[in-house]
């Protein structure tokens, strides 16, 4: 048979464990939703590096597209680097992942290397 105490022990333990609970799935869906952003950042570098590297767009113009597209995507204060040299191209960005909670954020980066394609003469 089942006995019931009557002290009070469930609703304290209750108390305690749930704030607790609450606490450990926010920062968990937190973690989540920061690694999918850090991941539209690495795709978007991708494709930028590549437009510039391999299909000759002007690194301002990838610039541009990226500030563009990531703002959409709800990252803040983008800052990008766009390097073209003669072997590979290099952009690496970085900006402000929001948070579930209004006035946090994280800062995220990406970076992204591509060879330069060119053609070399016998």
């Amino acid at each position: 048979m089942l006995r019931r105490l009557g002290d009070g022990r469930g609703g304290a333990a209750t108390i305690v464990l749930f704030p607790l609970f609450a606490i450990v799935t926010f920062m968990f869906t937190q973690a989540i939703m920061w690694q999918h952003d850090r991941q539209i950042m690495s795709a978007a570098a991708d494709r930028a590096s590549t437009a510039v590297a391999l299909y000759g767009a002007s690194s301002g113009d990838a610039q541009a597209q990226l500030v563009d597209r990531l703002a959409e995507a709800g990252i803040g204060d983008v800052s990008v680097s766009i390097s073209r040299g003669t072997n590979e191209t290099v952009v690496e960005i970085s900006g402000d992942a929001p948070g579930i909670l209004v006035g946090t954020s994280s800062r995220i980066a990406a970076r992204s290397v591509t060879p330069t394609d060119r053609f070399d003469a016998p």
